[in-house]
């Protein structure tokens, strides 16, 4: 989990680079509370416990301080590192839940995340296009490319790949909005690896080619 402000460092002279990265912290609060238009640089400098103008030693503007969040996340640990050498294996269960696991940690450790790109899509911002494309994109494409590559090989039956891989990330994505967004934490207390292991099994068990002639034996009696 990220940092949390105390009131013992508000105000209090910081090093550069961590109150740099103090003032960060809490814009990007800000940002996924109130969205890029609902947040002003004094709603930041009154969350960190400095002046604007201190503020501006730091970022001359609202938009740099967006911009050096989003440059932040895309700069992050590529989300297809730990992925791309299983699925060289064909091992399907493993490269959905580590798939599965790495967006639901992602957001666990950094809720604002989330709600960072659900403010950029809905107000359009262009400082956030780099992250989409960089991010949630190149997840997407590399899903269906793996999904079209196990139908061509047989282990899938003959589906829409595109297609396929929305639904697979729609299911954990839509866990992750109800969680954080809606903030039904409490109905949903299972642990990662548990929502993982359910997911998995779930699209799994549909997108599977059925062994040769279970379909005859599932047929009669």
């Amino acid at each position: 989990m990220e940092p949390q402000t105390t009131p013992a460092m508000l105000g209090r002279r910081l090093p550069a680079d961590e109150r740099r990265a103090q003032i960060l912290r809490e814009a990007a609060r800000l940002f996924g509370s109130h969205g890029f238009k609902g947040t002003t640089t004094r709603d930041v400098a009154a969350q960190v416990g400095i002046t604007e103008a201190a503020l501006y030693r730091y970022f001359p503007s609202k938009e740099a301080m967006y911009a050096a969040i989003l440059d932040e996340r895309i700069a992050s640990t590529e989300l297809l590192e730990p992925i791309e050498p299983i699925a060289a294996t064909g091992d399907d269960r493993a490269v959905f839940t580590v798939l599965a696991l790495t967006l639901l940690r992602s957001v666990e450790d950094d809720p604002s995340v989330l709600r960072l790109i659900l403010y950029s899509a809905l107000e359009g911002h262009e400082l956030a296009r780099p992250f989409q494309e960089k991010r949630i994109l190149r997840l997407r494409e590399f899903l269906t490319g793996y999904i079209a590559r196990r139908s061509e090989e047989g282990a899938f039956r003959a589906i829409d790949p595109a297609l396929a891989a929305r639904a697979f990330m729609g299911m954990v994505v839509d866990h992750l909005i109800v969680k954080h967004v809606f903030g039904q934490r409490e109905q949903y207390p299972q642990s990662p690896e548990q929502v993982a292991e359910t997911y998995v099994s779930i699209f799994l068990d549909g997108v599977r080619n059925a062994p040769a002639g279970a379909s005859r034996r599932s047929g009669r009696g």
